[in-house]
């Protein structure tokens, strides 16, 4: 009689077969590209600035986390994702920090993403090479806890925006969809429960935004 042996890999590969996610379906996914106009250089003086004020964290389960992204996280720590390859720096959390960011986001660039300004969330983050962030979806349960808003409330868009010139290893797959040869500015939405990656195996550091609010039109 033989046995299955489960390996860590297959409890994520089985999760996700359980939720109907299959790579060889196309997912169209919606670009800003070129309509976002953003500046390096402010961003990297920031950076420069408040370095040692930033948050510092790796992908691990987090209180906050709904159930499918508990177990996610989990999933991802058992098969050796840890501080030592899912480290970030982050910027945003903070009031004064998400005051800045949105000042230096600017009001404009708020109206293109129809995104009220008032109550978005924004986070940069910068990974230096090596690090990156693991296959996983958001949940929008800080923003909505930020915000008071009960599960369901207000349509919630979260946008990637890349501060960063693309270079050697860097990357973001959103579903089937390779994103790479970025210029600053590049936008496009992380649609909700969509499964994601990003990382950065080059020798520049990566620097991007995530941008998260209400749709105001």
């Amino acid at each position: 009689m033989s046995m299955s042996i489960y390996t860590k890999q297959d409890y994520y590969t089985n999760y996700l077969k359980d939720k109907g996610v299959d790579l060889n379906e196309h997912l169209e996914i919606s670009h800003l590209e070129g309509k976002i106009n953003i500046d390096p250089q402010p961003f990297n003086d920031f950076i420069d600035e408040f370095r040692d004020e930033a948050l510092t964290k790796w992908y691990a389960p987090r209180p906050f986390y709904n159930f499918d992204s508990m177990r996610e996280a989990v999933f991802l720590n058992n098969m050796g994702y840890n501080e030592h390859n899912t480290f970030e720096y982050n910027w945003g959390i903070g009031a004064k920090h998400n005051y800045i960011l949105k000042e230096l986001i600017g009001d404009a660039n708020f109206d293109t993403m129809t995104l009220d300004r008032e109550t978005a969330g924004v986070r940069l983050l910068a990974y230096y090479p090596g690090q990156g962030i693991p296959l996983h979806t958001d949940s929008f349960n800080s923003f909505r806890a930020t915000n008071g808003l009960a599960p369901g409330e207000g349509e919630i868009i979260r946008y990637f925006v890349a501060v960063s010139p693309w270079d050697w290893g860097h990357f973001l797959q959103v579903h089937d969809n390779m994103i790479h040869h970025w210029e600053p500015g590049y936008t496009l939405q992380i649609p909700d429960g969509v499964f994601h990656t990003s990382a950065n195996f080059g020798i520049q550091p990566k620097i991007t935004l995530t941008i998260t609010g209400l749709k105001t039109g």
